[in-house]
């Protein structure tokens, strides 16, 4: 049944690519890469806890991140190749990321169907922690990365340290949910959404008074 809905939505979204243009059709594109990076990094997983014998506290707090920052970011790489500055990277690594999260809300709610009750609420809280937790860790990889770009800095090592703190983040995120301090994990995804928010804005502003 997972593949039938991984299936049943990546072509739709291939099909809206076709017909867009520009930056929107680029924007769906990584909106569609998030459910395969959702599959790649769910094979990844699976293949770590048969091979090497990995429970599943160590695979949320330190393999998972690891993977799956890995492959949401992935394709950011495309903007290393563009000469034009201004391009708003970020909001491509949050549909990425995104994208991921949706993908892997509809495996978890094939795992609770046969549970008593409704699993809206469940869904509900998903959406508001780790689809943000998944969009905002992406973000700023592509932040950091339009950052850099427009300095003309050293891009590789500042990459590594942006995706060593979305890990850490994820990680994090993971630790708390599972733990006596879960009510932090459940307001972190949301405080970091609004921090982000913000910036952005504060950005946005700057840039058109510059123009």
């Amino acid at each position: 049944m997972g593949e039938a809905i991984f299936v049943g939505t990546i072509i739709p979204l291939f099909f809206l690519a076709i017909i867009l243009k520009g930056e929107q059709r680029l924007l769906i594109l990584f909106f569609t890469w998030g459910l395969i990076a959702f599959a790649i990094s769910l094979t990844l997983n699976n293949a770590l806890v048969r091979h090497f014998q990995i429970n599943t506290q160590q695979l949320s707090t330190i393999w998972a991140p690891i993977i799956e920052e890995f492959t949401k970011a992935l394709p950011l790489g495309y903007f290393l190749f563009k000469s034009e500055k201004k391009i708003p990277i970020v909001y491509f690594g949050i549909a990425a990321g995104i994208g991921f999260s949706i993908q892997e809300n509809y495996v978890y709610l094939l795992g609770h169907m046969h549970e008593s009750g409704s699993p809206v609420p469940f869904i509900i809280t998903r959406s508001v922690t780790t689809c943000l937790i998944h969009g905002t860790t992406t973000g700023i990889v592509g932040f950091g990365l339009s950052i850099a770009r427009q300095l003309n800095g050293i891009i590789w090592p500042l990459l590594f340290g942006l995706y060593t703190v979305a890990v850490t983040i994820h990680a994090l995120y993971n630790l708390y949910i599972y733990s006596s301090y879960q009510s932090i994990g459940l307001f972190m995804p949301l405080f970091l959404y609004l921090i982000g928010f913000a910036v952005l804005n504060i950005k946005e502003d700057k840039g058109r008074e510059k123009d």
